[in-house]
């Protein structure tokens, strides 16, 4: 078999996350935070009226603006003012330190993992566990649905629906961290779908799981922690019932 390292998988696993099978709405909020949506109705009024019924790849007009990249998601933005002529001279301010930018987050970087197995998916066990056609069970590692929720709620019914229409019956690689299996025997892995889709981050983008660290198993954690941030805000999956 031929060995593949984290970093081959390359940054569309991530960028495919964040993407979400839709364009995304990027922008900033009044204390500076960056705020992603696939919802243009989930933007500020301001960058919905500038935005309207036709996106266009670029657009400024009353002081904000925004431009989409090459992977079709929008980024909003304000147009810095000039200030107005003056005979004093001013000194330059000092640089500043560029915002936190979830598209050039290089946290999906690991070290290289020399095992990676190739799988068909046999059954969608639960929202973080599936069952190989080998006979093995596997749980998500690094990620968890929330032990505090039932697994007969509509939320994780929600999650399991979902998983089975992305990965069940397909065939997956599984990349192994340094703890290969939990106490019950079961395999601990990362799962990608191709070379585009990061399954444990997906779900975790979705609402549909949260970060769970298994020790000494710490590749993506910056990820998965940085995901579930954005799920909080917005309130997906879980995170509607655990908000309660």
């Amino acid at each position: 078999m031929k060995k593949i390292t984290t970093a081959a998988i390359g940054v569309s696993c991530l960028l495919y996350a964040l993407s979400a099978f839709a364009a995304l709405f990027i922008w900033q909020d009044e204390k500076g935070a960056y705020r992603l949506s696939d919802k243009l109705n989930q933007l500020p009024k301001e960058y919905q009226n500038l935005a309207g019924d036709k996106l266009e790849q670029k657009k400024e007009a009353n002081g904000i603006g925004y431009w989409r990249d090459n992977r079709g998601n929008y980024h909003f933005y304000r147009v810095a003012q000039a200030a107005p002529p003056t005979n004093q001279q001013t000194p330059a301010p000092p640089p500043q330190k560029p915002a936190y930018d979830p598209l050039l987050d290089n946290a999906w970087k690991g070290a290289a993992n020399p095992e990676v197995w190739t799988k068909r998916v046999a059954k969608v066990v639960a929202a973080d566990e599936v069952l190989l056609d080998g006979g093995e069970t596997l749980v998500f590692t690094g990620v968890a649905f929330p032990e505090e929720l039932k697994r007969d709620s509509a939320v994780h019914q929600e999650a399991v629906e979902y998983l089975q229409k992305l990965i069940e019956g397909k065939t997956v690689k599984i990349l192994f961290d340094r703890k290969k299996q939990d106490e019950k025997g079961r395999l601990l892995g990362e799962v990608f779908l191709g070379h585009d889709i990061f399954v444990n981050a997906d779900l975790v983008l979705k609402g549909y799981c949260k970060t769970k660290t298994v020790a000494p198993n710490f590749e993506y954690m910056k990820l998965y922690r940085k995901l579930e941030e954005n799920a909080k805000k917005e309130k997906l999956g879980i995170w509607k019932e655990l908000s309660k």
